[in-house]
């Protein structure tokens, strides 16, 4: 895993709440409207594929490096693995994965 302190920019994110893994919150994101929010990309995790698994399996499963950016809200952090979806993660004061999202743009 490898950190990537980005130039702070603004993107619309459509994130599920407390989303369990991947697939619920692909279901919540394609069954449900859910209004874009205006969020902050500041920083970018590259995963390898294994981590980045692991990941979507359990977004409860407390995370070190989210930790780190638990007490800014509206700070999201960007998620990438080769040949994976980017995610976005939003803490808000957690340590786990509480607010996973995809772009407005996509599904």
């Amino acid at each position: 895993m490898s950190t990537t302190l980005l130039p702070p920019y603004q993107l619309r994110i459509r994130f599920s709440r407390k989303p369990a893994n991947y697939r619920a919150m692909m279901r919540e994101l394609s069954g449900y409207y859910v209004e874009p929010e205006l969020v902050w990309v500041i920083e970018r995790k590259t995963l390898t594929q294994s981590e980045y698994r692991a990941f979507e399996r359990d977004f409860a499963k407390p995370q070190s490096w989210i930790w780190e950016l638990n007490s800014r809200p509206g700070h999201c952090i960007m998620v990438v693995a080769p040949r994976m979806p980017t995610l976005y993660v939003r803490a808000e004061g957690t340590d786990h994965a509480c607010y996973v999202g995809l772009p407005a743009d996509e599904e």
